[in-house]
C-alpha cells in the first residue's frame, strides 16, 4: 500500500510480531549470559570460548530492541496513515513484493543455504559463503552483479579477517584447499 506521497504506509505493529522480537530479545540475552560464563578473554588476552556468543547475543538483544522501539515509537503515525488508508487485495512490502514474492524468497535462501552447506567439503567454508552471499544477491535478492560481487568480496574479506586473523579459528578449506 502507498501513500499519496508515493512511499510505502506501514501498518502498526501486531502481537505476534511485538511477542517474536521480544522472544528474539530473549534468546539473545540467554546466549549473553551463557558466554559470559564461558568467559570473553582466555590467559594473556587472548579471545575466550564465551566471547562470540556473547558478543553475538549483545547484538541480538539490542537488534531486537532498537526493532521494538522502532515498532512502537511508529505506532501513533502507522495508526493514523492506516486509519486514512483503505484496504487494497494486493498489498506489497517496501521492496515492491506480494507476500507469495516473499514466501518464495524465503524458500529459495533455505535451498542456498543448504547448497553452500553441501559444497563446504569441496570449497571450503569461506569459498562456500561468498559464493552463497553472491548467488542470494543475485539471484534472489536481483541486485546488479557488479554491486553484488563487491558485497560479496567484501563479506568475504571480513569472514577472513574475523574468524582467521583476529580470532585465529581453523576454517576448513575444502578438498581445493584455496581459503
Amino acid at each position: 500500500m502507498m501513500s499519496e506521497a508515493g512511499q510505502p504506509v506501514r501498518r502498526a505493529p501486531t502481537k505476534s510480531d511485538a511477542v517474536g522480537t521480544a522472544f528474539l530479545a530473549a534468546i539473545g540475552a540467554v546466549a549473553l549470559v551463557m558466554g559470559l560464563g564461558y568467559g570473553m578473554f582466555g590467559d594473556g588476552g587472548q579471545v575466550g570460548p564465551g566471547f562470540l556468543p556473547s558478543v553475538a547475543g549483545a547484538f541480538i538483544v539490542v537488534a531486537s530492541a532498537a526493532e521494538l522501539l522502532r515498532m512502537y515509537v511508529a505506532a501513533d503515525r502507522i495508526r493514523a496513515a492506516a486509519a486514512q488508508e483503505r484496504p487494497a487485495g494486493d498489498e506489497r512490502d517496501t521492496f515492491g513484493r506480494t507476500a507469495n514474492e516473499r514466501t518464495f524468497a524465503v524458500t529459495q535462501v533455505f535451498g542456498i543455504v543448504f547448497a553452500a552447506l553441501l559444497l563446504v567439503p569441496v570449497a571450503g567454508l569461506l569459498l562456500s559463503l561468498a559464493a552463497m552471499v553472491l548467488v542470494i544477491t543475485v539471484w534472489v535478492e536481483r541486485k546488479p552483479v557488479l554491486p553484488a560481487v563487491l558485497c560479496t568480496a567484501g563479506s568475504l574479506g571480513l569472514a577472513y579477517a574475523v574468524f582467521v586473523q583476529f580470532l585465529g579459528v581453523p576454517v576448513p578449506t575444502g578438498t581445493l584447499g584455496l581459503l
